[in-house]
């Protein structure tokens, strides 16, 4: 069998099965898969299906469960990624302009988490896939801008365009530096001699 990995996502009816590259077919849309897969879409088992950067992402309809399903999507899936050239996908286009919706993030509910903690997240510029973004103020070396910028900014971008999107900070050797300048404060403090300010 290929080596097929699941990945649960915030809708219980949908899962993302992580596949090798070289048995991917393209990424869009799935309009008709071979084999039983494509059979379980005729038959309305499955509502969506998609290939989206490394993973299938399939949509179960209404009515049917992941527990009662899963093992025979599993071996359906198996079976039609043998030979991934007879996958008949449709490309899907951006939602919208990634830019824009960066920067509306940002200026909304991303950037009020940042100023709430005394920091803020700026838009360096996107290429091809990937978000390079700024930290300043208390966001530059702060441990919990990784989750801010991965587990919500990443996370809704993925959503909207697709799971090849990445985002990077821009400043992030800088905020390694005071990262580590922080932790020797920290330490020379805790030896019991004086904190040194550098």
């Amino acid at each position: 069998m290929i080596p097929l990995h699941a990945e649960a996502t915030e809708d219980p009816q949908r899962v993302r099965w992580i596949a090798p590259h070289d048995r991917m077919p393209a990424g869009g849309r799935v309009r008709w898969a071979p084999g039983r897969l494509g059979a379980l879409q005729d038959v309305g088992v499955i509502e969506e299906l998609a290939v989206n950067g490394n993973a299938i992402v399939i949509t179960l309809s209404p009515g049917h469960l992941w527990r009662d399903r899963g093992d025979e999507i599993r071996v359906a899936l198996d079976e039609a990624l043998r030979d991934p050239t007879h996958w008949q996908v449709e490309p899907i286009e951006p939602t919208g302009d990634i830019t824009q919706v960066v920067e509306d993030l940002l200026a909304g509910p991303i950037g009020a988490i940042a100023a709430s903690h005394g920091g803020a997240i700026e838009l360096v510029g996107v290429s091809s896939d990937q978000v390079r973004v700024r930290l300043s103020g208390a966001c530059r070396g702060c441990p919990a801008s990784e989750t801010t910028l991965h587990d919500r900014l990443q996370h809704d971008l993925r959503r909207r365009f697709g799971d090849q999107i990445t985002v990077a900070v821009a400043n992030a050797s800088a905020t390694a530096t005071v990262g580590r300048r922080l932790l020797t404060l920290f330490v020379r403090g805790s030896g019991g001699g004086e904190l040194r300010r550098d």
